[in-house]
């Protein structure tokens, strides 16, 4: 992809990651990183090539401990459906499945993930072998929902690490004080706030798929 866009040179280059159960994924999963993409690669102020998007299914350890038994996919099983999820939309050139966080011997909270990528990623470019294909730092941008960001302080300060940035999507019912305030002062928080679509945005959760398969007459 880089070579496509003839990046190479630009100082400007990132990855997107996604991380949590994915439990199961959704379609807005992968339509939320469409579209960060495309917001930030048309930020008049502060864009971003984006190369390479990542989904980072959890732990089993930690998503079994907070859904029980009877809701758990397995992350094997995880990973796989968001591999089948991702060709069928023919994406495959820009999103992969990571399957590092949930192979690890034990539970690593989403910043861990993130710095450890932004560290191993900027590691290979300096490789004879690896990224060297990329002339400067590559910056890898945390995607999460504003819900997440308003009852996670972390992400915050997440953003303030080396070649890490940080994209809030708009929630339904989600106060956005904060966010535009932290926006205007800080370069590595992007965010969108979904004006055009939120008269037709449409609250698709994990959460809500669990439930409806567990009581496929519930009205929700």
């Amino acid at each position: 992809n880089c070579k496509k866009i003839g990046a190479e040179d630009k100082d400007n280059n990132c990855v997107l990651i996604i991380t949590g159960s994915l439990n199961p994924i959704h379609r807005s999963h992968i339509a939320n990183l469409q579209l960060v993409r495309r917001y930030l690669e048309h930020h008049k102020e502060r864009p971003l090539n984006v190369l390479a998007a990542y989904l980072s299914p959890t732990h089993d350890g930690y998503v079994k401990n907070k859904l029980g038994s009877s809701h758990w996919i397995p992350a094997v099983d995880r990973s796989k459906l968001c591999q089948e999820v991702i060709k069928e939309e023919n994406l495959e050139s820009l999103i992969s499945v990571a399957e590092g966080e949930f192979q690890y011997k034990r539970f690593v909270d989403f910043d861990d993930v993130v710095i450890e990528l932004a560290q191993f990623l900027n590691d290979e470019r300096d490789k004879p072998n690896g990224l060297g294909l990329l002339k400067k730092p590559l910056k890898v941008v945390y995607v999460c929902g504003l819900d997440h960001f308003n009852n996670c302080r972390h992400v915050e300060q997440l953003a303030k690490n080396e070649n890490i940035a940080c994209a809030v999507i708009y929630r339904l019912n989600a106060s956005e004080d904060y966010i535009k305030r932290l926006e205007e002062k800080s370069s590595n928080i992007y965010y969108i706030t979904l004006d055009d679509e939120r008269k037709t945005l449409v609250d698709i959760s994990s959460t809500k798929i669990r439930k409806q398969y567990q009581n496929p007459t519930d009205s929700e």
